[in-house]
């Protein structure tokens, strides 16, 4: 296979999720994209109305010929008559068997919005907000039969300040590794980089449950903001007030001081949490739109002395 810096590699592309649209974007912009692999339609919501993967909606209105397999054996065929030089992956969510990892020359790159082999998983950009890092970035990944455990081609470094949202992190890491990926690309072929085992401190960023956004009132204010903050947008932050249930987007650590879950102030809303308090600042009562914290005391005349958790 010729290896020139001057040659458009033939690339198919697999991704599901938003974060894989900066870089299907770049890619085609490229003219390298032939195929676009992504999950299939699936249903969701209340109504349990079909919704396609945004990758999906891209590619069709981009004009890349798209593929939505159940199960990857069922587009072998397609692949192997397409003869790519590299397949890219971001957020694909689906497991690549080894057979499906040779169909390239250069195998599969995986772009990985963490700094590995720290977070490893279905959830990095949460878990890192969660865990309250101040340093994050984008691993590009020559993708093995492990879980996030490929040689690594390049690594992007980015400095957090705690009060990003893991929306608003997953954007900026989205655009940081599409800016990037047509030169790790094009140096990957010609030899410029070689892919170097992943080395460091290993984390598993596990999937997140609704279970999980569920705040505990008895953590402590620098806690209960980072889950806020990582929660946002999905599965949003809650708990139970009036026997209803409240998400809660935005939040951040006050200077008052109470028991756990009690509404101490109500302008601003401020409610106690083991150590210290927060404030917060933008909610959604259930079944009604996000607003901010003023309109829902002024709306739902909450008084201070109620407490949040309790059914």
């Amino acid at each position: 296979m010729e290896r020139g810096p001057e040659r458009v590699l033939k690339v198919v592309f697999l991704g599901t999720s938003s974060f894989a649209l900066p870089a299907l974007k770049v890619l085609h912009d490229s003219n390298s994209v032939g195929l676009v692999v992504s999950r299939p339609d699936r249903p969701s919501g209340r109504g349990r109305k079909i919704n396609r993967p945004p990758v999906a909606v891209l590619a069709d209105q981009l004009g890349i010929p798209l593929l939505q397999p159940e199960k990857l054996r069922q587009i072998r065929d397609a692949v192997s008559e397409f003869s790519p030089d590299v397949m890219v992956s971001a957020s694909y969510g689906g497991w690549l068997p080894e057979w499906f990892l040779s169909m390239a020359p250069l195998g599969v790159v995986n772009i990985h919005p963490s700094l590995l082999p720290a977070h490893r998983g279905a959830a990095p950009v949460i878990r890192t907000v969660l865990q309250g890092d101040t340093e994050t970035g984008v691993c590009f990944m020559v993708t093995d039969k492990g879980w996030d455990t490929g040689d690594i081609l390049q690594t992007i470094r980015y400095s957090l300040d705690g009060t990003e949202t893991a929306g608003e992190l997953e954007v900026k890491l989205a655009d940081l590794a599409a800016k990037a990926l047509p030169g790790v690309l094009k140096d990957y072929a010609s030899g410029e980089i070689r892919p170097v085992p992943q080395s460091g401190m290993e984390s598993y960023a596990e999937k997140v449950t609704s279970e999980e956004a569920v705040i505990s009132w008895s953590l402590s204010s620098e806690e209960i903001v980072r889950a806020v903050l990582a929660f946002n947008p999905v599965p949003g932050a809650r708990t139970m007030f009036h026997s209803k249930v409240l998400k809660i987007y935005r939040a951040e650590v006050s200077s008052f001081s109470g028991p756990p879950g009690v509404i101490l102030e109500t302008s601003p809303l401020v409610a106690g949490c083991g150590k210290g308090s927060v404030r917060l600042t933008e909610v959604q009562p259930q079944g009604k739109r996000v607003m901010s914290a003023e309109d829902y005391v002024r709306g739902y005349r909450i008084q201070r002395g109620a407490v949040l958790g309790e059914g």
